[in-house]
């Protein structure tokens, strides 16, 4: 992708297709670490992104965690949807402007129609954010 934003890797794929990800993105789905067992995901900061302490705003990160977490959920299962019923997020760190943000997400339990994760938020190898959500399964196979 001749338009890919310093910072990510040359697997990085576009995933930001429809709605309100298509305002606050783009993000990107990133290669799979851990034997397949972290599914990874990306963005850059940009200027839209941030609030005016000077920092990224808490709500792009939660939209980032929401995004990916849901991704995962419906990879995992097989779904063809699926909708947040929980998502709690501990801010431990600031991202700055044009830090590329990865959230790393994993599977820690999965029931018949629901799903738990749980995901952390880098800037490089700084520690910003780490979340745990539980995800609805709709249309699983």
């Amino acid at each position: 992708m001749a338009d890919r934003p310093q910072g990510l890797p040359e697997e990085a794929q576009e995933i930001s297709s429809v709605g309100f990800n298509n305002y606050i993105g783009p993000f990107y789905r990133l290669p799979d670490t851990d034997g397949g067992a972290v599914r990874r995901f990306a963005f850059v900061v940009a200027e839209k992104h941030m609030n005016s302490a000077g920092s990224i705003h808490g709500g792009m990160l939660m939209a980032l965690v929401d995004m990916a977490m849901g991704q995962t959920s419906r990879a995992e299962t097989g779904a063809t949807g699926g909708s947040t019923v929980s998502l709690n997020s501990d801010f431990v760190g600031p991202g700055r402007l044009h830090d590329v943000i990865e959230a790393r997400v994993r599977v820690t339990r999965r029931a018949r129609t629901m799903i738990f994760l749980s995901a952390e938020l880098f800037a490089g190898d700084r520690l910003i954010l780490v979340a745990t959500g539980l995800w609805k399964v709709i249309g699983a196979p």
